[in-house]
């Protein structure tokens, strides 16, 4: 492996953990319950990172979250496994966008996303 998929892999590996499966955890844990708008707050007691903020267009805490986690698991598999490939980079980028929109946070996606753009420079 080259140091531009490594590195490509590890922020795409960070962007499932830190945006999908860690934001997913907090929506879950707030229960089967709508949110004001589509701007959330994914713990909204930890202060010190003004709750995690995300972005869904699912109107239910529950159901935010569990897609969250799922798209999570996904952006880590395909950043581990699949990014090195032909427009790996670009998928990389559509997941973590997805992630967003499913309440995985807005820092970790746009990590997943600078993530992308280093995979689509690994075989050039």
């Amino acid at each position: 492996m080259n140091k531009t998929r490594i590195a490509a892999s590890i922020l795409g590996v960070f962007a499932g953990v830190g945006g999908g499966v860690f934001h997913g955890i907090g929506e879950i844990l707030q229960g089967n319950v709508a949110p004001k708008g589509i701007y959330i707050q994914a713990y909204p007691a930890m202060q010190a990172t003004a709750g995690e903020p995300a972005i869904t267009l699912v109107p239910n805490f529950l159901y935010t979250g569990i897609l969250s986690i799922i798209m999570g698991i996904i952006v880590i598999i395909w950043a581990v496994a699949f990014v090195g490939r032909k427009n790996g980079g670009l998928v990389l980028i559509l997941l973590s966008v997805i992630m967003l929109l499913l309440g995985g946070g807005i820092v970790p996606a746009i990590i997943g996303v600078v993530g992308g753009i280093i995979g689509t420079r690994i075989n050039s």
